[in-house]
């Protein structure tokens, strides 16, 4: 059963350029660790105890550092590589210098419920309105799919010690049938979180609302000056990628050609990657927007504190969002127009 949801999850990621590698082999190992633990007794200790929980440790790196790949979030190494040699040492220790399977599960369970909570909570931390039910779906399976594994290990050392890992017993029954049915409900919220919203032009969603959906719409030409305030401010004015990045995002909202403001399209357009830049392993596109979001706060919070447009990018969109401070300000002064930008420099 996880061979399936593992074997999609590659062909999603070759056809998508948005799903990241990691999630896909996050599936494979994990599918790898459920074959290796069904092969005890028929092959040696150390690939059906020691390789087939190190398939599931990978499989937990691999997940987290895909979500933080897709959040557009640094990946911070050691942290992960620390908490993995912790764990594959405990089990280690428990079956060559003590050999106790039920601390082997508590072992685990610990390790991979910590993993569980740090991957959903990632997750569920300020979901992109536009992905919002996927985002709770995954990050739902991999909250509970932490307590599920913490509570196993608890109860098993202390309440019902084991001695073989698939002993027919009812926790045992339960928990393999949670991890089944976590392991397709995650693929799906994968895939959920990765297929294209909808057609922009036709439907405004939260994330990407049109200037015409609020209050009182913002002209283009007041757009402009707002965005010519904002290039030409001390927090701009020495990054010429930023400047270049959200000139690019803006004129292409305002001509409505919001549909190639995509991870793809800006790679190659803002960032000069060319034609065959692939999201799924140059993570700079959403590297750079939580870099230029940040500098839009701190704008917002200097230089344009008293700015009566706001001019933001939403987290999990590329589309700028423009409104009033105050939504029942009128806009009525003619503003000169923004002079064209290169967008090579």
């Amino acid at each position: 059963m996880a061979l399936i949801p593992a074997v999609i999850g590659v062909v999603i990621w070759k056809t998508r350029r948005n799903y990241p590698g990691r999630w896909a082999l996050g599936n494979l190992l994990a599918a790898l660790c459920l074959i290796l633990l069904s092969l005890r007794g028929k092959v040696p200790d150390f690939v059906s105890i020691v390789l087939a929980n190190a398939a599931a440790v990978g499989a937990a790196i691999a997940f987290l550092q895909g979500i933080r790949l897709f959040r557009g979030l640094r990946i911070f190494i050691w942290p992960e590589w620390l908490w993995g040699t912790l764990a594959l040492a405990g089990v280690t220790w428990f079956r060559y210098v003590s050999n106790n399977i039920s601390a082997r599960i508590l072992v685990m369970g610990f390790g991979l419920g910590i993993m569980g909570f740090a991957c959903g909570g990632m997750l569920l931390k300020d979901m992109p309105r536009n992905r919002r039910f996927g985002a709770v779906v995954t990050g739902l399976v991999f909250v509970i799919g932490g307590v599920v594994h913490l509570f196993h290990g608890i109860y098993v050392f202390a309440y019902a010690p084991v001695r073989d890992m698939f002993e027919p017993s009812p926790s045992n029954v339960l928990f393999f049938l949670c991890a089944s049915l976590g392991i397709v409900a995650r693929s799906y919220g994968f895939f959920d979180l990765t297929s294209e919203p909808l057609d922009h032009k036709a439907t405004a969603t939260p994330d990407e609302p049109a200037f015409a959906a609020r209050k009182v719409a913002v002209p283009d030409a007041e757009v402009r000056e707002q965005l010519r305030r904002i290039v030409e401010s001390d927090v701009f004015r020495r990054s010429a990628q930023m400047e270049r990045f959200l000139t690019l995002a803006v004129e292409r909202k305002l001509v409505g050609r919001v549909d190639e403001l995509k991870e793809y399209a800006l790679g190659r357009d803002v960032f000069h990657r060319g034609d065959d830049y692939d999201p799924r392993t140059d993570s700079i596109v959403r590297v750079e927007a939580q870099r230029l979001r940040r500098k839009l706060r701190e704008y917002y919070t200097a230089q344009g504190s008293q700015d009566r447009v706001l001019m933001t990018l939403p987290p999990g969109s590329y589309v700028p969002v423009v409104e009033y401070r105050n939504p029942e300000i009128a806009s009525e002064p003619q503003l000169q127009p923004l002079q064209n930008r290169s967008f090579n420099r």
